[in-house]
């Protein structure tokens, strides 16, 4: 486009400063044109030096200061400027990298709850992410603001014969650690609690009783913070009463929750008795087998749960070369050398998969299909071990699926009572009830 020719001497000061600032003309074109007198340039100058002046105070933005440069090429602030336009832009980019970390890490919480610890997410998303990410999942954002382990106080085990009491149904929760026992037992035992009625035993010691109460207030709403994987030395016997609401009679029962590491061991009493029991928590994990026995050598009734963790098996994790097959065959030979134990005294046998959420399948049919198809391909062996003895011995054998319900972030979960009450329900079948005249006799005695 062909440059105009302006005559500065036949222009105010201020339409020359128009001219300069819509880019038609240069304060030194115009100078070099003889046309431009020396007073007219000084006022000019003085006019431009407020402009920039201005137009530097008033930017605010990036934008402003790019105009600005662009305006004053050689301004009074363009290093300035220039400077704060490359800090701006550098803050930006972080900034835009930030957002779509943040969003690039919502979408992998959306497709794996679990990918990120509670820790986690809170150092790697802002305030504002992190509640956007809740609006997303349709989670109460006070539920990470307040999130605190829960504390489990335990409670001594006995130690004698005496110590255990008389006509009660024992029920076994075995498994590996992080098989989720603790946290079926909490959410079974919630459940108790919240439909159903559950009393403390009268016995002169009480057994477990504040750790069952730790397990019932997990839940004592629809969510909980889940427990850390139960310590070494942490095994729990725990007496208690329950009975449906309205129901007349009682029904005496304990639960009996072996540490998963204590569980482990079972391979080194099954196949090799000279081999020495893990050194971690030795002294406990004796005393705990020695329970075991008193425990499985008594006249009570006994149910027993045997937990698989379906997810750490189909990631195939091994723990020092054995896998939890290993570790539940080892059980199931270890009850069957002991004899009598089945034969006797076992109502009921279950294999619990725990996690089954994570199971395909359209509808609990074809879960529980898939779930035999799993089973019979990793647990054979175990399997074939447990079910013949309970044929031998005309003992109720099941496979059951469990899931505590949606669980976030490791570590908050939203609890889905319809499997613990499946569970409570196959108790209430199992284990006998107490008529009020006969509890009467039982409590006076």
């Amino acid at each position: 486009m062909k440059e105009e020719n302006y005559d500065p001497d036949k222009l105010t000061p201020e339409e020359i400063l128009e001219l300069i600032l819509l880019k038609k003309t240069t304060f030194e074109k115009l100078r070099s044109s003889g046309t431009f007198p020396h007073s007219k340039q000084q006022k000019v100058r003085a006019l431009l030096n407020d402009e920039d002046e201005k137009s530097y105070t008033d930017a605010d933005s990036l934008e402003d200061l790019k105009r600005y440069m662009q305006l004053f090429p050689k301004g009074l602030h363009f290093d300035e400027a220039s400077k704060k336009a490359l800090s701006m832009e550098e803050e930006n980019d972080a900034a835009e990298q930030k957002r779509l970390d943040a969003e690039k890490i919502i979408h992998e919480i959306e497709s794996d709850l679990n990918k990120y610890t509670v820790g986690e997410i809170k150092d790697k998303l802002s305030p504002k992410d992190l509640n956007q990410l809740c609006n997303r999942l349709d989670l109460d954002l006070n539920l990470i603001d307040k999130y605190k382990d829960p504390v489990l106080e335990f409670n001594d085990i006995p130690e004698k014969a005496k110590d255990i009491p008389k006509e009660y149904t024992d029920v076994f929760f075995w498994g590996i650690p992080s098989s989720g026992k603790t946290c079926a037992l909490s959410a079974i035992l919630s459940t108790i609690k919240k439909n159903y009625t559950m009393e403390p035993p009268d016995l002169a010691t009480k057994f477990g009783s504040v750790y069952r109460t730790n397990l019932v207030n997990i839940f004592r709403n629809d969510y909980g913070y889940l427990p850390n994987a139960t310590a070494v030395d942490r095994t729990q016997y725990m007496p208690f009463l329950f009975y449906k609401r309205g129901e007349k009679k009682k029904r005496k029962i304990s639960f009996f929750e072996l540490s998963g590491e204590v569980f482990k061991n079972f391979n080194v009493v099954v196949n090799n008795a000279d081999t020495k029991i893990s050194e971690e928590g030795e002294v406990e994990i004796k005393k705990t087998f020695s329970l075991i026995e008193l425990l499985l050598k008594s006249t009570n009734k006994k149910i027993h749960y045997f937990f698989i963790d379906y997810k750490k098996e189909k990631e195939d994790t091994l723990d020092n070369n054995f896998t939890q097959e290993d570790y539940l065959g080892a059980a199931a030979t270890y009850f069957k050398d002991r004899k009598n134990i089945f034969k006797n005294n076992t109502d009921a046998v279950y294999v619990v998969i725990t996690k089954s959420d994570e199971i395909d399948g359209c509808d609990r049919q074809q879960k529980m299909e898939n779930a035999e198809s799993f089973l019979k391909d990793k647990f054979g062996n175990f399997l074939e071990i447990l079910k013949r003895q309970c044929d031998t011995y005309s003992i109720d054998f099941k496979i059951k699926l469990f899931s505590i319900g949606d669980v976030y972030f490791k570590r908050i979960c939203h609890i889905n009572r319809s499997f613990s009450t499946e569970i409570i329900e196959d108790l209430l079948e199992h284990v006998p009830a107490v008529s009020n005249n006969c509890w009467r006799k039982f409590l006076n005695s």
